[in-house]
């Protein structure tokens, strides 16, 4: 480990939870430069929802660069990028009636998320932003000034005209008050053009939003001339069943923001889907160098036409899904009595226990157990199963018995 410790910078973090040096990886396990195998349950922070090295789509990638094909493209022409967007209009956008056009925006989810904003102010003419509690949206400067679930660190500060309303998990009249106005209010003397927010909050806490409430943002937001984006970066892409976490509500998104598993592969890639009538940007306007994955066009088309061709994979997401939130609801009436919470959708759930040194403690005995596992939510104190949705029946239930194990071990010795 000596290199990293001379050479890399102390912001690393990943590292300090799970100290393996990993080697190589395949599906749901990563295994180290020793040997030892662990079960992947955080699946690169939800950028590796198909997988680690899926196979149908690494023989993509070695056949894209064995042919010679493009790599960097900037947001020239190429074959892999109509293919890409072939398959993004034929399989997503229009089975779901959405009349949106795509903008490849660069390799990251902050990127998108930059660029929404930069668009809904510039349709608006509005500065201010609306957000909620346990959002979060990027590291970027902006991204992570309106990201709530970020309050209090060192190196965030809001950029001003950004105000974050409550969590809904429940609509009640009082929700729809306040949003109402909210919408129709100032911050910090700006009128209020954007309101953003993760349908399934990830680093949130695994919390899904009342489809409801999610209908009334809409209703709310057409009434005042408010940008509505979709942040779907960790949960869209098939993370809770359907492609995206908004469907099975009227939130009906201005812009939805993509990135993470977009590619299949874990390759940077984001993408903005933007209603074609908002589609206001000169040529030009918002640029980046990386917006030309040609790689991650190819492996995305494939990834697209491999499992969204038809309902298979979002059942069977669903399915998963079912059994992740049966084996939490165990755990947590055996180790609490039922008062820990299970939060979540598809495979997209959590754990929600008493305190956060109580989650830090299971993920390192579940570590232990080469189960790797990660914290979320208020505190930390939510562990978050965020396994790849293409899964192996066996090894997830593998992964959940390891996480009850490891929580056996930290309870009895409390």
């Amino acid at each position: 480990m000596q290199p990293f410790e001379s050479l890399e910078s102390g912001v690393r973090y990943y590292c300090r939870r799970w100290p393996a040096l990993f080697a190589t990886a395949s599906g749901s396990t990563i295994t180290d430069e020793a040997g030892v195998s662990y079960l992947d349950f955080f699946a690169g922070a939800g950028a590796l929802s198909y997988g680690h090295n899926n196979p149908v789509l690494v023989e993509v990638a070695i056949e894209h660069l064995r042919a010679g094909k493009v790599l960097h493209s900037l947001d020239t022409f190429t074959e892999d990028k109509r293919r890409f967007l072939h398959a993004m209009h034929d399989l997503i956008l229009e089975p779901r009636s959405l009349d949106m056009v795509v903008q490849t925006v660069g390799p990251t989810g902050a990127t998108a998320v930059e660029a929404a904003l930069t668009l809904a102010q510039r349709v608006t003419g509005k500065r201010a932003v609306l957000g909620y509690d346990g959002g979060y949206h990027g590291m970027s400067y902006r991204a992570a000034s309106i990201s709530a679930s970020m309050a209090g660190r060192e190196t965030v500060s809001h950029l001003g005209a950004f105000r974050a309303l409550p969590f809904v998990e429940h609509m009640v009249d009082h929700d729809l008050e306040l949003l109402d106005q909210a919408l129709s209010s100032t911050i910090d003397g700006e009128q209020v053009g954007a309101v953003i927010l993760e349908p399934t909050q990830g680093e949130g806490g695994a919390r899904p939003f009342d489809p409801a409430y999610l209908g009334a943002v809409r209703a709310l937001a057409s009434v005042h001339d408010v940008v509505v984006i979709a942040d779907e970066v960790q949960a869209g892409v098939g993370r809770t069943g359907p492609f995206f976490a908004f469907e099975g509500s009227a939130l009906d998104p201005d812009i939805i923001c993509v990135s993470k598993s977009i590619s299949g592969l874990g390759l940077p890639m984001a993408v903005n889907l933007v209603r074609r009538s908002l589609d206001r940007w000169t040529p030009g306007e918002f640029t980046g160098t990386f917006r030309g994955n040609n790689l991650a066009f190819a492996t995305s088309a494939t990834m697209l036409e491999t499992y969204w061709s038809d309902a298979e994979q979002e059942k069977a997401t669903e399915d998963r899904g079912v059994i992740v939130r049966s084996h939490l609801s165990a755990i947590a009436e055996e180790f609490s009595g039922g008062s820990w919470a299970v939060r979540g959708n598809g495979m997209l759930s959590g754990l929600e226990v008493s305190s956060g040194d109580l989650a830090d403690a299971i993920c390192d005995a579940a570590f232990a157990d080469q189960l790797i596992v990660e914290t979320c939510g208020a505190g930390g104190a939510t562990i978050k199963v965020l396994a790849p949705i293409v899964i192996d029946l066996d090894d997830l239930h593998d992964g959940l018995g390891r996480l009850h194990r490891a929580v056996a071990t930290v309870t009895s010795g409390s």
